[in-house]
Parts: structure tokens; C-alpha cells; sequence
């Protein structure tokens, strides 16, 4: 083979040196505590969201060996804007009130209308405002338990059934998720809309996926209810806990981020470079003169 003729090989085969599986986590990110002081314990970094953050990062629930196979990283956000969020994969917001939210949420919907994933725990009329500025508000419900099918309450994780409500409760408008390209992603006893969602490009072309809740202690978790656990349990999973991460699923799996980083295949790049020692050799063996007239 001619030195030419050999690069030539070793550029056609270049595209199987990567496979297309992706190597890095999906991260997701929320505002912590100092930004968000109305959040309280539901603040990203405070302890009403810590097992679902946990279980986030459970290995057995997400990555190569787990339930869905992609890893994910959770960051706490100590400032919010165009920078920091082109970061993330995921801007999560439990509980961000109506005071809170104007601060940084120009950049947030920013980030979502350009391809970034949302994923909103919003509660009654005073605890949604990003969800207020999509068109997608709360209003008071009667709180009762929530159920529905796939996506959300039949997924990889299990079927969820009597998803609970707890203390402040909201409802979503039918009419606000369907005129915005959304899904109901469950209703209560009297048919209140308790949460909706959108792949990726769905609530507007490039926009990322979406989520609403209409009550964040669908998926935190708090013991002041009366009950040994309130809302979600992660370990091991309870109803709450498994619509929740059902969900999440589907928004990762939905995302307006998955783009695939190439990852090297050991027996291509093995295989180029075995080429390239062939050639190598082919130098240190023809005469100089031979080898130019091959170019």
C-alpha cells in the first residue's frame, strides 16, 4: 500500500474511530438558598428537596448500571444568567416565589426558549412565577390525590398510583397547557389538571423540554403532615417518589440538549493506528525518492 493510499484508509475510517454514545452527565442546576430565600426548605440546596436531589444522582437510578442508563450531576446555582446557565442542561425551580423570581427570570426563559430543559415545582397562585410568564399559572385545588398515565405515572421506574398533595395546593388550567402545544400529565378526584408537560420543541420551535407541578410536595419530601414521611420517598421508592422520577426521565430523555459527544472506539482507533505503524515502517524502508513520487 502507498503511502498516499494509506492515508486516504486512515481518513475514510476516522468516523468509526467514535461511537455516538455520550460521555458526559446531564446537569441539572437550581437556585440555591441566597437567591431563592422565600423557597425555604424547598431551595435547591435545603433539605425538602435533598433525596430527590439524592436520588438524582443515585447511580442505581441514573447511569450505566441504572434504572436509565445516563448519568446526571446536580449543581447549586449562586448566580443565574446567560453564563452560568449555558452550564446546565436543566434549570430546576421548586417552589420560587412571586418575589424571588423576577431577579433572574428573564435569563431563565431565555435559557428555556433557546433549548435548555425546565422544570418547574411551582404551589398556589404565589409560588409560580415562571410558570405565570409561560402562561401556565396555578390556582387553588382541592388537594386530592393525582393520577394518569404514561409518560409520567407509568414509566421506567414503575407505575405510581394516589400521588399525594400536601399543605399550600394548586391546579393548572386545561385550556392554558392545550393552547401552549402541552399534555396533562395527571388530574386529581374532581379532574384538576395537577401537572402538564412538553418534548422538547413543543411548547415553541428550539424550546426545551418542560415540566409543571402544581404543587412541589408532590415530589419533596417534609414530615410535618402527620405521616412518618410526606410527599416522596426515594429510598425505597414510594408512589410520590416514582412518578418523579418517571418524569424526569421523560424530560431527559425529551431534552433540548441531547446532543451526543463522539466518543473513541478502542478497536477503530487500534485498527488506525496499526495503519499507521505500516506506514511509518513503509518510510524508514523505500528509498526517498520513491516516496516522493508517490505524492
Amino acid at each position: 500500500m502507498t503511502a498516499s493510499k494509506c492515508f486516504r484508509v486512515i481518513i475514510t475510517l476516522l468516523p468509526l474511530c467514535f461511537s455516538v454514545n455520550t460521555v458526559h452527565a446531564y446537569v441539572v442546576g437550581g437556585a440555591g438558598g441566597s437567591l431563592v430565600p422565600d423557597s425555604y426548605c424547598w431551595a435547591w440546596d435545603s433539605y425538602c428537596v435533598e433525596d430527590f436531589r439524592a436520588a438524582l444522582e443515585n447511580p442505581a437510578y441514573f447511569g450505566p448500571e441504572g434504572v436509565v442508563a445516563e448519568s446526571i450531576t446536580t449543581v447549586t446555582m449562586e448566580t443565574i444568567d446567560a453564563i452560568s446557565l449555558s452550564s446546565i442542561d436543566m434549570f430546576i425551580a421548586p417552589w420560587i416565589s412571586d418575589s424571588d423570581g423576577p431577579a433572574f427570570s428573564a435569563a431563565v426563559i431565555d435559557f428555556f426558549l433557546g433549548g435548555g430543559d425546565l422544570f418547574l415545582l411551582d404551589d398556589s397562585p404565589y409560588w409560580d412565577y415562571l410558570g405565570e410568564i409561560l402562561g401556565i399559572p396555578t390556582t387553588e385545588s382541592t388537594g386530592s390525590v393525582s393520577n394518569g398515565f404514561a409518560p409520567l405515572f407509568d414509566g421506567p421506574f414503575g407505575t405510581a398510583s394516589n400521588v399525594t398533595q400536601l399543605y399550600q395546593v394548586g391546579q393548572l388550567s386545561e385550556v392554558d397547557v392545550f393552547a401552549r402545544n402541552g399534555h396533562v400529565g395527571g388530574t386529581n378526584i374532581e379532574g384538576q389538571v395537577t401537572s402538564a408537560y412538553w418534548a422538547a420543541g413543543e411548547y415553541v420551535i428550539n424550546a426545551g423540554a418542560l415540566f409543571i407541578i402544581a404543587d412541589v410536595d408532590m415530589i419533596a419530601t417534609t414530615y410535618g403532615c402527620g405521616s412518618t414521611i410526606c410527599g416522596a420517598r426515594y429510598s425505597p421508592l414510594n408512589d410520590n417518589g416514582i412518578y418523579a422520577l418517571n418524569t424526569f426521565s421523560f424530560l431527559q430523555d425529551n431534552s433540548g440538549r441531547n446532543i451526543s459527544v463522539p466518543e473513541p472506539s478502542p478497536v477503530a482507533l487500534m485498527f488506525v493506528g496499526f495503519l499507521g505503524i505500516l506506514w511509518v515502517r513503509r518510510r524508514k524502508n523505500v528509498p526517498s525518492r520513491w516516496l516522493m513520487a508517490e505524492y
